[in-house]
């Protein structure tokens, strides 16, 4: 079992359906979100786990520095995702900043806390509150730039889900109408640099893959595309082992896209050497990778503005049905296809 953080790290808030563990100290992350009637956590823990500051070494390069501080969960990758690259004269390190500094709390309740940090590679200030009120949590992120300089910005709202709750038996939905291969380093299954209609996927050997299915932990696949096209910002993953589903739903206006990783003791070197098991689904404000593809363009993320802000508003929820999803709401109602008669809706996904 992967070694969790100790308590003094953590920060809990919790309802009667879910509890929610934050790391203040490491990112503001999101350690944890625990359905409390099955006590299962839907998010993903790393094969490594919590490493305290006292036990980690000097690592050779930025991604092994972010990597090494990675025990799963819910992260935001603010100025930067993806591999490093230098703006402005100023290194932005893998996966950026805001994933690997201390934040501060400045509100803490049974139910809700608030936390904020200010980055030294952009003039950032970061606040980020998680709210919980029945079966819903609701992520509230803000991004102000501090100075009169603008700022170009990429944000990605990185969860991972694993086992138990993920298995070969879950399917994936979303309000997304377009699949983008990643040119460089689509996984193990995908062709590069291909665009498809969601939920299908072009395969490297011509053939179409459903990627509405996640695959088994057997299956050594790996996945990285993207989805895009949103029509609403919304994805669901059902889980009839687990017995009941989660949401996700957010502003594409914000987010317009959503970042595809799956990995499934598919990747033998490092950092996984065959021993992740996840699926992921993370709202984005970019695509990722470098070029275009079919007029698009990766990794040429927005600016803010001197003084601007931006906000982000997301819902995660947990509902009780395992049905098909035709959406979900930013208020987390689930919109499901029940086995007979017309869709119903499920209001706080706990009817």
């Amino acid at each position: 079992m992967p070694e969790a953080p100790p308590p003094e790290q953590l920060a809990v808030v919790r309802s009667a359906e879910l509890e929610v563990v934050a790391l203040p100290f490491k990112g503001a992350d999101i350690y944890a979100i625990v359905d409390r009637a099955t006590g299962i956590d839907v998010l993903f823990k790393s094969p490594w786990g919590w490493r305290g500051p006292e036990r980690l070494g000097a690592p050779a390069d930025t991604m092994q520095h972010w990597i090494a501080r990675y025990a799963g969960g819910w992260q935001q990758l603010v100025p930067h995702g993806g591999a490093p690259c230098e703006v402005a004269g100023v290194l932005r390190g893998y996966h950026g900043e805001a994933a690997i500094v201390a934040w501060q709390v400045v509100e803490h309740t049974a139910d809700r806390i608030r936390m904020v940090t200010e980055l030294m590679t952009a003039p950032l200030r970061l606040e980020r509150t998680l709210t919980v009120s029945g079966a819903v949590l609701s992520v509230h992120d803000l991004i102000s730039n501090l100075s009169d300089v603008p700022v170009p910005v990429t944000w990605v709202e990185h969860p991972g889900f694993g086992a138990p709750f993920i298995d070969g038996r879950c399917r994936i939905y979303a309000g997304a109408r377009t699949v983008v291969n990643d040119a460089d380093a689509p996984g193990t299954v995908l062709a590069p640099d291909a665009l498809t209609a969601f939920p299908a996927g072009l395969a490297a050997d011509g053939s179409e893959l459903d990627l509405s299915w996640a695959p088994p932990p057997e299956s050594r696949r790996a996945v990285f595309a993207a989805l895009t096209d949103f029509d609403e910002g919304w994805y669901a993953i059902t889980s009839p082992t687990a017995g009941f589903g989660i949401g996700v739903a957010w502003d594409p206006s914000v987010l317009p896209h959503a970042w595809f990783w799956q990995e499934c003791h598919a990747t033998a070197q490092y950092p996984w050497f065959s021993r992740a098991y996840v699926v992921a689904v993370e709202p984005a404000n970019v695509l990722p990778g470098t070029g275009d593809v079919a007029g698009r363009r990766r990794g040429a993320p927005p600016v803010l503005a001197g003084g601007a802000e931006w906000v982000a508003e997301l819902t995660f929820v947990r509902f009780a049905s395992t049905s098909p999803v035709r959406r979900v709401l930013p208020d987390g109602t689930v919109d499901v296809e029940p086995a007979n008669g017309p869709a119903g809706a499920e209001p706080g996904a706990h009817r």
